[in-house]
C-alpha cells in the first residue's frame, strides 16, 4: 500500500508522523511525505521516504497582507496535493496536524482517497476540526476537551519505541533535572528556572537544553552548588529523560507524552502564546493524571521556587516515577497501522 503523511513545521507534528511512517515501511509499505521547503522535515526524513513540498504557510494571528499570501497559497496547494494524489496512485492519506494538513486533506476528499488524522494535543487543532467530517478515523494523542465522537480513538502520540529495562528509577543523591523549552528554546525557562533553583540553595545536577543559538550566558546563571551541563540540542532527549528524577518544560504533546511515557513527571511551564492555548489544556491533562505540577508565567519566580521546592521535599518524583499512563504511546503507531488497514 501507499501512504501520504502530511506534517511540517514543529517537532511536535512531524516526530509523531515519522514514527508512524517508520512504521508503514517496517510493514512493506511505500511512504511519501508532503511538507514545506523549510520545515525541520528536511533534516529528519529518511532516504526511503519521498519528500514533496507545497507552498502552505499559516495564517492564524497574522495580518491581513499575509493572510491573503496564504490563502493563495492555500489554493495553490491544493492543486499541487491533488497532482501528488493521483501521479502517485496513494491508498490512504495521513494528517498530523498544523496548516499544511489542510490543503492535503481537502485535496483527498476531492481525490476520494480515504483520509485519516492524528491530534497530538488534548485540544482539537483549527486544521483538523477543518477536516474531521472528511475522514474516516481521528486518531487522538490525548483525551481533549470535547465529547468523544465514533470517529474519534483515542491512541496516543507515537514515539520511539525503548525497551522496558530503561523505565528503571533510581533515587538519585543529589536530584538530577532535566530543563527543556524544546529545540527552539524558551527565553522564560532560561532567564527564570536558574534563578528559582538557586534559592533552593540545595547541591542538584542539572542538564539545561537551552534551544539553538541561545546557549551563551545561561551557565553563569546557575550558583556553584549546582553541576550544570548546558546544551543547546540533545539528540536522543529520551536518554536526558532517563538519567533526571523530574523535568521542567514546555507543555508540548509529544515532550510529555515522552516524560509519562518513561514515568518521569514535570514542572510544565506552558506556552501562552501557543495556538488555542493548547499546551495549557496539555498541562492539565498531566496533572489530572497525577503526573506533573502547572506553572504559569504570569506566577512569580517565587512561586516557580516554592513549587520545585514541594517537588523535592516531598519526593514527588518518585511517586511519579511509580505512576502508570493509561495510554501506551509507544504502541501509537501500531494502532493506528492497523486500524487504517481495516479500511
Amino acid at each position: 500500500m501507499k501512504f501520504l503523511i502530511s506534517a511540517a513545521g514543529t517537532g511536535g507534528h512531524v516526530f509523531p508522523a515519522l514514527e508512524f511512517g517508520r512504521e508503514c515501511i517496517k510493514n512493506d509499505h511505500e511512504v511519501l511525505w508532503i511538507g514545506t521547503k523549510t520545515g525541520i522535515e528536511n533534516r529528519v526524513l529518511p532516504q526511503k521516504i519521498e519528500l514533496l513540498t507545497i507552498p502552505m504557510k499559516g495564517f492564524r494571528g497574522k495580518n491581513l497582507i499575509f493572510k491573503i499570501t496564504s490563502l493563495i497559497g492555500l489554493i495553490a496547494s491544493i492543486f499541487k496535493s491533488i497532482f501528488y494524489i493521483q501521479s502517485n496512485n496513494i491508498d490512504y492519506i495521513v494528517c498530523f496536524g498544523g496548516y499544511i494538513s489542510l490543503p492535503v486533506g481537502l485535496s483527498a476528499w476531492i481525490c476520494r482517497k480515504p483520509l485519516f488524522l492524528h491530534e497530538q494535543n488534548a485540544i482539537m487543532g483549527t486544521s483538523n476540526k477543518m477536516l474531521k467530517k472528511f475522514s474516516e478515523i481521528i486518531f487522538l494523542g490525548f483525551s481533549i476537551n470535547e465529547p468523544i465522537s465514533k470517529k474519534m480513538m483515542l491512541v496516543g502520540n507515537p514515539i520511539q519505541q525503548l525497551k522496558s529495562s530503561s523505565f528503571i528509577n533510581l533515587n538519585h543523591e543529589p536530584i538530577r533535572i532535566y530543563i527543556t523549552g524544546g529545540s527552539q528554546g524558551s527565553e522564560f525557562i532560561n532567564k527564570n528556572i536558574p534563578i528559582a533553583l538557586n534559592q533552593l540553595n540545595i547541591p542538584l545536577e542539572v542538564k539545561h537544553q537551552s534551544g539553538n543559538g541561545k546557549s551563551l550566558g545561561i551557565k553563569e546563571l546557575y550558583s556553584s552548588n549546582i553541576s550544570i551541563e548546558v546544551e543547546e540540542f540533545y539528540d536522543l532527549p529520551h536518554e536526558v529523560i532517563l538519567w533526571s528524577d523530574f523535568i521542567i518544560s514546555r507543555a508540548g504533546a509529544l515532550s510529555l507524552s515522552e516524560a509519562i511515557s518513561l514515568r518521569r513527571g514535570s514542572l510544565m511551564i506552558p506556552l501562552p502564546s501557543a495556538i488555542d492555548n493548547h499546551q495549557l489544556f496539555n498541562a492539565k491533562y498531566i496533572s489530572d493524571l497525577d503526573m506533573g505540577l502547572i506553572h504559569t508565567e504570569l506566577e512569580s519566580v517565587e512561586s516557580l521556587s516554592k513549587k520545585l521546592n514541594h517537588i523535592i521535599e516531598q519526593k514527588l518524583y518518585l511517586k511519579w516515577s511509580e505512576t502508570e499512563s493509561n495510554l501506551d504511546h509507544f504502541q501509537a503507531a501500531v494502532t493506528m497501522l492497523s486500524s487504517i488497514l481495516k479500511f
